[in-house]
Parts: structure tokens; C-alpha cells; sequence
């Protein structure tokens, strides 16, 4: 299986296009909607934590490591998640970082060299769930 770090900032639109910003509770929601859509395809397990922004108060994004096996399952589920169907890919330092911005929000890819730190920097607060397999 190969692993994913997923950084995504979530936003929702009602009819009129009124923006809101989903509470902790409703992106623990659709992070594992988003996850089981993604059983369907492939055998995937996806590790999360949902922050609160600084210095943007009442908003939040979610860290998300996911172990997959089939790419382009994985990309067109973030990208079915997030509204969004372009792709761009940007370095950071040595490595690629994917973005796609979408209607419902943003979301950057980064290789993960080292599984346990990124896991301990996404439990930095003790805000990281139960595994989703």
C-alpha cells in the first residue's frame, strides 16, 4: 500500500451560494462519507485529525494520512469531494505538492518519508481519530 499526507480545507454552499464553514462535528461527517466512498474502489485506511485555524475563529481544516492502493481512485474521490477537477502540481523544497482548488474547497498532497511522525504531528493536540479501515 502506498501512504498520502492530505491537508483540506472544507467549505459548504448552500442554493444561493452562501458560503458557510463546516463545524468540527459536520467534517468528522463528511471525512468519513469521503472515506467510505473510497472503500468502494480500493482497500483504503485513513488516519485524521480535524484543527482549529488560527486566528480564524470558528474554522476549521483536517490532516488526513491515508494508505491506498489505486491512485486514481483516490484522486478522483478528493477531487469529487472538493468540487474541483483540475490539478497542479508546485515543489516544495525537493518535493511535488498536488493542489486542487474546488467549489467546495482546497486540498494539497505531500509524500510522507516518515508515517509515525506525521502521525505525531497530527495528534500534536490529541486531536487525532480512531483509524477509519
Amino acid at each position: 500500500m502506498k501512504t498520502i499526507g492530505i491537508m483540506i480545507r472544507k467549505v459548504n454552499k448552500t442554493g444561493r451560494e452562501i458560503i458557510t464553514n463546516p463545524d468540527r462535528e459536520e467534517l468528522k461527517k463528511q471525512i468519513k462519507t469521503f472515506h467510505r466512498k473510497l472503500k468502494k474502489n480500493d482497500k483504503v485506511i485513513t488516519y485524521f485529525s480535524i484543527e482549529s485555524d488560527t486566528n480564524r475563529g470558528g474554522k476549521y481544516h483536517s490532516h488526513l494520512l491515508i494508505r491506498y492502493n489505486n491512485e486514481i481512485n483516490l484522486y478522483n474521490g478528493l477531487s469529487r469531494f472538493i468540487g474541483g477537477n483540475f490539478w497542479e502540481e508546485r515543489k516544495n523544497g525537493l518535493d511535488p505538492i498536488k493542489s486542487c482548488k474546488g467549489r467546495y474547497g482546497e486540498v494539497d498532497t505531500h509524500f510522507i518519508y516518515d508515517e509515525n511522525g506525521f502521525k505525531s504531528y497530527m495528534n500534536k493536540n490529541g486531536e487525532m481519530e480512531t483509524p477509519l479501515i
